[in-house]
């Protein structure tokens, strides 16, 4: 039995003449970079490929960007884009179909739309800044309290950076002489493996969470797609829910990643992350030393406020002795008075002995007199008692420096003479 065959060179040769009538001009394709590899000859050597919604590859295909195009069009569109090509870029690229009986079909690039990627990029951005939103998580770490003083630093970066080192030597040569710790967890800052990387760096910080501050994370400069990996929503779900505050210092002075957006305070280098927290102490300081002058001075007015009152006791007892001689003075004059009247009434009302009655109004008068002059004698000896002038001959003293009196040791400035008042006199002294 004959079997109706054709060769596979036939078949390759008719689709080759097929794509020739199909394909005659160049078209515009969308796909995804999954590899590209640049050869010492210059081409470029790239695989596209295309997913569904559910990140499925569902299409792949070979394609080239010969030497004498690739060098063209990589620095156009890495100056449009501030990309160059790589791996996870969504590119529109127009090409020519080509079939080759021995090398199958392949892809001649002969342009790239650098606008297409652009919008691409802002799109997706745009697509996980909305997803971030819709979960609820986006201002999280930013509505944190940020601590007063955060000396216990946990740092994400990798150990051999630049930007990891000038951090370091900020904080550990300030001017100020503050203290920090600083504990590095080891991270991959570019390259595929960055979102792993720092996602495991945050877990681990999570376990020690107690030991730690603020957490800051820090890269040196580099490419502007040495930043796109912190585009990443995974890292940006993990840094908004941290529960202690985010210093990102990742970026360069024209953008501005999803991880800048989500933590607590974005600055733009090491440098400027190390700055911020040594601005942090400063304000404490400051706000210490203000309330100190405060307090100095409200000490101050108390001070001077006794100070008058004392004086104004003083004052008050030397009065008071004055004011009961007198009252006491006019007591005895109307107790007198009143005995001479009620005298009177008696002899009005009663026939007694004359010489019985004066006897008995001088005994009772030079009672009633002497009972008060008594009362008067103690009072006048109880104000002289606590007068200040009895108080220092009994062996106390007091002391005075700038005409102020002085209540503790503390209170004396050693730089300066003092007065010491005894009952009998005063003399001047000095700390020394």
């Amino acid at each position: 039995m004959e079997y109706s065959y054709f060769s596979l060179s036939e078949i390759n040769n008719s689709l080759r003449q097929l794509f020739q009538e199909v394909f005659s001009d160049p078209i515009w394709i969308k796909a995804e970079i999954s590899e590209i590899h640049k050869n010492s000859s210059g081409h470029c050597y790239l695989e596209l490929i295309e997913k569904d919604s559910t990140n499925t590859i569902i299409a792949r295909q070979k394609a080239t960007i010969w030497a004498n195009n690739y060098k063209t069009l990589e620095p156009y569109f890495e100056n449009k884009t501030q990309f160059p090509l790589q791996a996870g870029l969504e590119v529109l690229i127009l090409c020519h179909i080509e079939m080759h009986e021995v090398y199958g079909m392949s892809l001649n690039i002969v342009d790239i739309n650098p606008e297409y990627t652009i919008g691409r990029i802002t799109t997706e951005k745009e697509r996980i800044i909305k997803q971030l939103t819709a979960d609820g998580v986006i201002d999280l770490n930013r509505s944190l309290v940020f601590p007063d003083l955060p000396q216990r630093i946990a740092v994400i970066s990798s150990k051999t950076a630049a930007g990891y080192e000038d951090f370091v030597h900020q904080l550990e040569s300030n001017s100020y002489g503050y203290k920090f710790s600083i504990d590095l967890f080891d991270a991959r800052m570019q390259g595929s493996d960055t979102e792993k990387s720092v996602i495991e760096a945050i877990d681990n910080i999570f376990e020690n969470i107690d030991k730690y501050d603020v957490v800051v994370i820090i890269r040196g400069g580099g490419a502007t797609t040495d930043i796109s990996a912190f585009d990443s929503y995974n890292i940006a779900y993990h840094i908004a829910q941290f529960p202690l505050p985010v210093i990102c210092g990742i970026g360069h002075l024209r953008d501005k990643t999803i991880l800048d957006i989500v933590s607590h305070t974005s600055v733009k280098t090491p440098t400027a992350a190390a700055e911020f927290i040594i601005d942090c102490l400063l304000r404490q300081e400051d706000r210490i030393d203000n309330i100190a002058y405060s307090v100095k001075n409200r000490i101050g007015l108390i001070l001077e406020k006794e100070k008058g009152a004392i004086g104004d006791m003083i004052r008050k007892l030397s009065y008071i002795r004055q004011e009961y001689t007198v009252n006491e003075r006019i007591n005895i004059a109307e107790c007198h008075q009143r005995l001479m009247e009620s005298v009177r009434k008696i002899l009005n009302k009663a026939d007694v002995s004359v010489s019985y009655i004066a006897e008995k109004i001088n005994t009772e008068s030079n009672g009633e007199i002497k009972k008060h002059r008594n009362r008067i004698y103690l009072l006048e000896k109880t104000v002289a008692l606590l007068s200040p002038e009895a108080v220092l001959k009994r062996g106390y003293a007091i002391v005075k420096q700038d005409n102020k009196f002085i209540k503790s040791a503390t209170a004396i400035d050693k730089n300066k003479s003092f007065t010491v008042v005894f009952g009998d006199g005063a003399i001047e002294a000095n700390s020394d």
